[in-house]
């Protein structure tokens, strides 16, 4: 019976769910949101992890923002990454992984939020510690005869 109990308790405390970020309690939830200061043209986005696809994605005005939400694994191996397209170039990273995870500032209403920032000379992460936006990647031209999206 005791056994019983223990089990119960410990099933129920990790199936508790924080009501600000829809994670179980013991694992921390965050948003990845990506913002295009491209004005009047289209950035196709693409990220994925692993397990999921958040599909494509176009960042075009006025719709030049796109976010989703996810709960780190227990492991805390969770990672995102995106591909970027923008008329001829390209780039490939991870928009999230557990290092980059201490640079997510906490907004108490969504959680862990990593900022990402597009522009036309590349990709800007914020770092709230300093509040900066630091530039991490430069666009890559697409090798011409290389089929695009």
């Amino acid at each position: 019976m005791k056994n019983l109990f223990i089990f119960v308790l410990v099933f129920l405390v990790l199936n508790v769910v924080n009501p600000c970020n829809g994670c179980p309690i013991i694992l921390r939830g965050y948003v990845v949101h990506i913002k295009s200061d491209i004005i009047n043209d289209d950035v196709t986005v693409h990220c994925q992890s692993k397990d999921d696809d958040m599909g494509y994605h176009v960042l075009h005005s006025p719709n030049l923002e796109f976010q989703w939400k996810f709960c780190e694994t227990i492991t805390g191996s969770t990672l995102f990454f995106c591909h970027f397209w923008w008329q001829n170039k390209e780039q490939i990273f991870d928009v999230f992984n557990i290092s980059m995870a201490q640079w997510c500032f906490v907004d108490h209403l969504e959680g862990n939020t990593c900022n990402w920032e597009i522009k036309d000379d590349g990709f800007y992460f914020y770092e709230p510690h300093n509040y900066v936006w630091l530039k991490q990647y430069s666009w890559k031209q697409i090798p011409e005869g290389k089929l695009i999206l």
